[in-house]
């Protein structure tokens, strides 16, 4: 599936709209990173978040793809996922969040949710 990273100044199809630099909590509510990037399918379907996680001190960011369906709530200010910390962590690290996503990358990042 061709997903492109939304624009700026575009918006997800409902039901879901801006999630860009929310917090994203884990399964525990414990804060683990913050929504950095929005990818779409050209009806402009929501699919993936990418979450971005910081390092110490701003340093080392990792990006890691999150499938909508995982979403389980949002509010103002977060959203809360169905996974725990680790299982995010653990999946495939997206290392250029300016790139388009390649089918391999959706295809790994789907794969381990679901043995997660």
């Amino acid at each position: 599936m061709y997903l492109i990273r939304l624009q700026r100044h575009q918006q997800p199809r409902p039901p879901y709209h801006e999630l860009r630099q929310k917090r994203v909590l884990d399964s525990g509510y414990r804060s683990i990173g913050q929504v950095a990037n929005l990818f779409v399918d050209e009806d402009m379907e929501l699919h993936f978040v990418d979450m971005a996680k910081s390092g110490l001190m701003g340093l080392g960011t990792k990006h890691h793809l999150v499938p909508v369906e995982a979403i389980v709530s949002e509010d103002a200010g977060s959203i809360t996922l169905a996974l725990d910390q680790q299982a995010v962590e653990s999946a495939p690290a997206y290392t250029n969040p300016h790139a388009e996503l390649d089918e391999e990358l959706q295809r790994a990042t789907l794969e381990h949710y679901l043995h997660s």
